[in-house]
């Protein structure tokens, strides 16, 4: 089979020569999903040369048109020949087949938003378009539980504060599900939070995170051991995208286009974005349950620091779609909020953030809702990993900073 792609404006076009059977399905399958991983959500399969079509093939157009439709995009078969014609019509798959104009199709995938602005991103080619939601929304910041006892290397769940994560409430930390005794120091790790949807990988060496939704009257709580949250509303909605002339977006690039958006010197930001690459560290186990690793007081000394902190040596986690939250700040103003620290090696950028990795489906385009998009990750899907995003600024053999494809981000003014 012979496969070739042309992209347009607002339509990206698949033409196939020859059969559509088990051997060239997967084939086809890879050219549509390197399309829809490019940003293309309006597809046009041109199957005037395909003269035959096995139920393998019949599959894959099933199950792009499936995806497509799930994110406001749109699948099309154009120019089916008489057997493809056929096949599809016996399936019951008729509403596959062209029936207008492609430029209507196209048009009806990527619907413009009225309400919108074009920003650009300070890298060259990249672009945010930026919707207003609540404009004098704010984020009211604070720090529960106690950071030091931890820190220290000595666990303390007597200093604990109980969370509840209503849709209002985002936020980050180290935590345990759950709001009976948490004196076991191994169901605490690594947790983010944000429209009702948490997510905490405990400290027990599994790396199986867990998470709960907001469902009816059920809301999820978390013992915090230390962290840092946001209640209120987000002010704007950014959408970026790398742009033709990079293969990807740094974090701390994406984080000053929030500040910028929200015209602040300090956010609480959550996104959800397709991800190029992960860079960070996973908590193993929580520092007190050492038996020979760092002294208290002294949980970051090395070499003790690897018993119970792994980092991503290399970068993790790669074409993902992750659920990030954390907040960003200036310099200046990062001095007066605890747990921030350098995004970028000048120091000027400070900021927090989590992520949790899904394996990848395509974000939907144009102004949608934080619940609407996040909750189905939880929902469809198993959470690869939790990471603590970190840089890592060696030369030559650093992996830099988490890198991203495209994404939503929801943002606002942090207030204490």
């Amino acid at each position: 089979m012979e496969i070739t792609h042309s992209t347009g404006a607002e339509l990206s076009e698949i033409k196939l020569k020859g059969r559509m059977d088990a051997v060239w399905s997967d084939h086809v399958a890879r050219a549509l999903a390197e399309c829809v991983r490019s940003g293309q959500h309006a597809i046009a399969l041109d199957m005037a040369e395909v003269d035959y079509i096995s139920s393998a093939g019949i599959r894959i157009l099933v199950l792009y048109s499936r995806q497509l439709k799930s994110i406001q995009g749109r699948f099309t078969v154009i120019n089916a020949s008489i057997n493809v014609k056929k096949v599809l019509e016996l399936a019951g798959l008729k509403a596959l087949l062209h029936t207008e104009t492609v430029k209507s199709a196209a048009t009806a995938a990527t619907t413009a938003e009225t309400t919108s602005r074009k920003v650009a991103i300070a890298q060259d080619g990249a672009m945010a378009e930026v919707f207003d939601l609540e404009p004098t929304a704010t984020l009211r910041v604070d720090w529960p539980g106690k950071p030091a006892p931890w820190l220290e290397g000595r666990s303390d769940p007597g200093t604990c504060s109980l969370v509840e994560f209503s849709l209002n409430v985002m936020g980050l930390g180290l935590g345990a599900f759950g709001s009976g005794d948490s004196s076991d120091a191994e169901r605490f790790g690594e947790f983010l939070a944000a429209a009702g949807s948490t997510v905490c990988q405990p400290a027990d060496g599994s790396n199986k995170p867990d998470y709960m939704l907001l469902q009816g009257a059920l809301t999820p709580t978390i013992k915090v051991a230390y962290g840092m949250l946001g209640r209120g509303g987000f002010a704007r909605l950014l959408r970026f995208d790398k742009g033709a002339q990079h293969p990807s977006l740094p974090l701390s690039v994406i984080a000053k286009a929030c500040l910028d958006a929200v015209q602040s010197d300090a956010a609480g930001i959550v996104m959800v974005a397709e991800t190029a690459t992960l860079v960070g560290a996973s908590l193993q186990k929580t520092p007190s349950a050492q038996t020979t690793g760092p002294k208290p007081g002294n949980i970051f000394a090395f070499p003790g620091i690897r018993d119970w902190l792994s980092f991503t040596a290399e970068t993790a986690f790669a074409n993902s779609i992750c659920l990030i939250v954390g907040f960003a700040a200036s310099k200046a103003r990062a001095s007066q909020l605890r747990l921030l620290k350098p995004l970028v090696a000048s120091g000027e950028l400070c900021g927090h953030f989590h992520a949790a990795a899904f394996p990848y489906r395509p974000l939907r385009k144009g102004k949608v809702d934080l619940r609407e998009t996040a909750q189905p990750l939880f929902e469809s899907e198993h959470v690869l990993g939790v990471l603590h995003l970190l840089n890592d600024w060696r030369e030559a053999t650093g992996a830099g900073e988490s890198r991203f494809l495209r994404g939503a981000c929801w943002c606002s003014p942090l207030t204490t």
